[in-house]
């Protein structure tokens, strides 16, 4: 079969597009969902909602089964030979092409306008789109990010023209024949292809080579640019002032609605452009494109039009979240010459502080520029530093983040270095200030977590104004500061009440808006995974919802209400029975979730009452027989929230109180271990105890990670330092295996799991 425009644009094709989600495939598939073909593809990150509700058969991952009956193939060059359907089609004699073939195939039935350069392809090439739309020329377009003006990345249209950002990361496309062209700059990039910045010119120099007609070149101060169009007959420069370029701006400033700039071209004034994007370099982006637009016949009152209604393209100087407290900006600056564009974009917002955010891409592009970034990144006022995005590179040893720090630090700048996205977001929950401007920048998942710190913000905002000043209220609090095994990722809120009203409200609004809200207590039977908690985090910390007093014989206690402490009030005030919490370490609360016990002992052999308060919170007395209660879970309070109770226990001397407390704890220290621990990890089976089941099964001593089962008692899971959840559940899993295989026991984990993965 073979493949060229007319047969792109003759019936219905099958096609597979594999890594559909990268940015270079997913225009291409709203290109053929547009053209009518049969579009199946799969990546391992999701693709866009958007092109799966037009059509797109969409599969997470790689798999052989993953290609049905199709007619051809097509991978972006960041797809190995060696991918499992790639290797699949080729065994099944299905043709294979490579994006670059298909958009050459594709550019062949219209008049491509080509956009070149290093950096600001993607929204130069937005802004031409913008403009021919504008103009009613019902133009194709082939964006590298998606458009929100044109409401997708990729479109047939009509009309004659295709616009098309040319990359040049994988070499020369010399298939593809240009109607005219874009180059916006020609700095040394993608060093894992090019040597030097001698090939990097050439390699412009062959694509600019297959042009028919105008090739639009930024002015000779950009040297490169100016070396790589040199040859060019057709050549039209762009510049600012003080340029003897063709098109020359004069720039007339910026604001936050954008910038404005006036426009002579060819010895004609033709007047003052604005365009909703930030920075003097943005500014150069839509000159070149209103040359380009000039030159082919767009009136200038039309190319003003185009301009305005442009909007930023995804990931170029992203506004994800504006208030006062905090503006979140991502974008893909990921060359140090982008890096300082951007971050003097961000600097024009006129912000109190800006904390960059900082994904290197590739350990190729950071050896070779280390000290250019380092010299980028020091102009912000703290970095946060993130492990390299490797892109399927190998680690180089001396080229990673920690080298990179270190540089900034030599030239003055703050950084932080965070090991991991959950870290990073601990990090930026305890730099944060009011006023800041948070920019996230890198070609990497970084975009993901800016998503997701825009709208975890949000949510602490608004607790925040919802509390007014009756408790705490935290953003990313990390959890291995409130769990005994001192593991966990950050709680996206953390909040401690003052008092039953504070709490009350929060959670009435959690409920109406639909945010998870969790309780905790002091973290003794808890295991939070290495993503840490989203929504809101309760935990009674706060003196008000703590106090603990002795009325008539019995104790009267709020859920936060430490354990050990109520059992010294008992001792004081003479009421017995209540010794054996003395050894958990937690609070009233999750003790009474929980039906904590130790010594053979019950917390709810002590319940009086139990103030409760329900999910619409309001608070009610509940008497004691009201509750079912299980081994290890009092269903009601899994859903209504414990704020306080009322224990009671028998009339006893403090001095034989206090001998019991001590048989106590040298049993609790003879059988336990000192380490950090969430307590017991399972509950006991029905016939044989869990310890003493994991020490016939031989598994105590055990590792995973920093997880270890320990020596002293199998049933805990101790953290030998920096253990990460995974580990502790790893290990968790390698036990139940073991017992359901050689003793035919399901082990039910007595620890609470809970947040999300990293």
């Amino acid at each position: 079969m073979s493949f060229d425009a007319a047969r792109w644009n003759q019936g219905k094709l099958r096609v597979h597009l594999i890594g559909v989600a990268g940015s270079g495939m997913t225009p291409l598939a709203e290109i053929l969902l547009d053209l009518g073909h049969e579009v199946t593809g799969s990546d391992l990150k999701p693709a866009p909602e958007r092109i799966i509700q037009r059509g797109l058969g969409f599969s997470l991952g790689h798999a052989a089964e993953g290609i049905g009956p199709v007619d051809v193939v097509v991978a972006s060059a960041a797809i190995p030979d060696e991918n499992v359907e790639w290797m699949e089609a080729k065994k099944r004699g299905v043709v294979r092409l490579r994006r670059g073939e298909v958009l050459g195939q594709l550019a062949q039935g219209k008049k491509l306008l080509a956009v070149l350069g290093s950096h600001g392809k993607t929204t130069t090439a937005t802004m031409v789109a913008q403009i021919f739309h504008e103009a009613g020329e019902n133009p194709s377009f082939y964006l590298g990010g998606y458009a929100p003006s044109l409401g997708a990345s990729g479109r047939w249209g009509k009309g004659d023209w295709l616009i098309a950002e040319v990359d040049e990361s994988e070499g020369a496309p010399t298939q593809l024949k240009p109607w005219a062209a874009l180059l916006l700059n020609a700095d040394y990039e993608h060093v894992d292809r090019y040597a030097n910045e001698k090939a990097v010119i050439a390699a412009y120099q062959q694509i600019l080579g297959n042009v028919a007609g105008p090739v639009i070149v930024v002015a000779k101060e950009e040297s490169a640019a100016m070396d790589a169009a040199g040859s060019v007959q057709q050549k039209v420069t762009f510049g600012w002032e003080k340029s003897e370029a063709d098109y020359v701006g004069s720039w007339k400033g910026e604001s936050a609605d954008g910038i404005r700039f006036g426009v002579k071209g060819k010895g004609k004034d033709l007047g003052t452009f604005a365009v909703a994007a930030p920075g003097r370099h943005n500014g150069g982006n839509a000159l070149g494109g209103l040359a380009l637009a000039a030159e082919l016949g767009i009136a200038p009152e039309k190319i003003r039009q185009g301009l305005q209604a442009f909007r930023r393209a995804e990931r170029r100087f992203e506004i994800l979240g504006s208030e006062p407290a905090l503006e979140v900006v991502d974008d893909y600056a990921h060359h140090p010459k982008e890096v300082v564009a951007t971050w003097k974009a961000a600097q024009a917002r006129g912000r109190a502080r800006i904390v960059a955010i900082f994904q290197p891409h590739r350990y190729t592009r950071l050896a070779t520029f280390m000290t250019a970034f380092a010299e980028a990144l020091a102009k912000a006022d703290l970095v946060v530093l993130l492990p390299v995005y490797a892109a399927g590179e190998r680690e180089m040893e001396g080229f990673g983040v920690a080298e990179l720090a270190a540089k900034i630090g030599e030239l003055g700048g703050k950084v932080e270095v965070a090991r991991s996205m959950p870290e990073c977001r601990t990090i930026l929950g305890k730099v944060w200030q009011e006023g800041d401007l948070f920019l996230f920048m890198g070609a990497g998942d970084v975009t993901q977590l800016a998503k997701k710190v825009a709208r975890d913000f949000g949510t602490f905002r608004a607790v925040r104004d919802l509390v007014k000043g009756e408790g705490v209220v935290k953003w990313y609090e990390p959890m291995n500061k409130h769990t005994t095994i001192r593991i966990g990722g950050p709680a996206q809120v953390w909040f401690e009440p003052e008092s039953e009203e504070a709490l009350g409200r929060v959670v009435q609004w959690c409920g109406k808006e639909r945010v998870t809200l969790t309780v905790v207590g002091r973290g003794s039977n808890l295991l939070v995974r290495d993503g840490g908690i989203g929504g809101v985090c309760v935990h009674f910390g706060q003196p008000g919802m703590s106090k603990i007093e002795a009325v008539e014989g019995k104790i009267r206690a709020g859920a936060g209400a430490r354990l050990k402490q109520i059992v010294s009030v008992a001792k004081a005030n003479g009421i017995m029975g209540l010794e054996f919490m003395e050894g958990i370490p937690g609070a009233l609360g999750g003790a009474m979730r929980m039906n904590a016990g130790a010594m053979e002992s019950w917390t709810f052999e002590t319940v009086e009452s139990v103030r409760v308060m329900n999910r619409e919170g309001k608070v009610s007395e509940v008497g004691r027989g009201d509750f079912e209660v299980k081994y290890r879970k009092v269903p009601r309070l899994v859903e209504d929230i414990a704020v306080g109770a009322v224990l009671h226990g028998k009339p006893g001397n403090p001095e034989e109180i206090a001998e019991k407390l001590k048989q106590y704890s040298r049993k609790r220290w003879d059988s336990q271990p000192a380490a950090p621990s969430a307590g017991c990890i399972f509950k006991n089976a029905e016939k044989i105890p869990a310890g003493r089941l994991i020490e016939e099964l031989g598994l105590k001593d055990t590792s995973v990670g920093g997880a270890r089962i320990s020596p002293v008692h199998g049933n805990f899971i101790v953290n030998q330092g920096g253990a990460k959840a995974v580990d502790v559940l790893m290990l968790m899993e390698k036990v139940q295996a073991r017992a359901r295989k050689d003793r035919g026991i399901d082990l039910e984990p007595e620890v609470i799991v809970v947040g999300e993965d990293e």
